[in-house]
C-alpha cells in the first residue's frame, strides 16, 4: 500500500498599493502567484504568512484579515497535488515601488488590473476572486465590504 500524499496548507497575502496587486513569478516557469508559502507544523497561517515575506523580501509586514480559502487540486509535471490556500489582507503601507527578492527563484511585480486578466496568476480561482471583486475593496481607512 503505497503512502497518502498530504495536503499543503499555503498562507498567501493580498498586497493591493497604487500600482495594482502585488504578485510573485516564478522565474523558470514564468507564472505568478500571490505572495506567501507553506505553513509549518503548530505555525498559524498568518505567522507563516509574515514569515515568508520576510524570508522572501526582508519586509516587515502586518497581516490582516483573512479573506479567502481556497482548495485546488492540480497536477505539477506527473504528480498530483492538493492544496488549501488561506488568503489575507496585508498592509502595504511599507511596500516600496521595486519590491526585492531575496530569493534567485522569484521576483515580485506590480501588476495593474488590466494585467490580472490577462497573466497566468495560479491558482485560477483566486485571479477570479481578485478580478470579480472579490467581495471587499480597501481604501485608506482599511478593508471594507463592496
Amino acid at each position: 500500500m503505497s503512502s497518502p500524499r498530504a495536503i499543503e496548507i499555503i498562507a498567501r497575502g493580498l498586497v493591493r498599493g497604487p500600482l495594482g496587486i502585488l504578485a510573485c513569478k516564478n522565474l523558470k516557469r514564468g507564472y505568478f502567484y500571490l505572495p506567501g508559502g507553506h505553513v509549518e507544523f503548530c505555525e498559524t497561517a498568518a505567522a507563516a504568512l509574515k514569515r515568508e515575506i520576510r524570508e522572501e523580501m526582508g519586509i516587515e509586514c502586518a497581516v490582516g484579515p483573512l479573506l479567502l480559502i481556497a482548495e485546488v487540486m492540480f497536477d505539477d509535471r506527473g504528480a498530483p497535488r492538493h492544496e488549501i490556500s488561506k488568503m489575507f489582507h496585508v498592509e502595504h503601507f511599507a511596500f516600496p515601488a521595486a519590491v526585492p527578492s531575496l530569493e534567485r527563484s522569484i521576483a515580485f511585480q506590480w501588476l495593474s488590473p488590466s494585467q490580472l486578466s490577462s497573466v497566468d496568476l495560479r491558482p485560477a480561482c483566486i485571479r477570479r476572486w481578485i478580478t470579480e471583486g472579490g467581495g471587499f475593496h480597501v481604501t485608506e481607512s482599511g478593508l471594507h465590504p463592496s
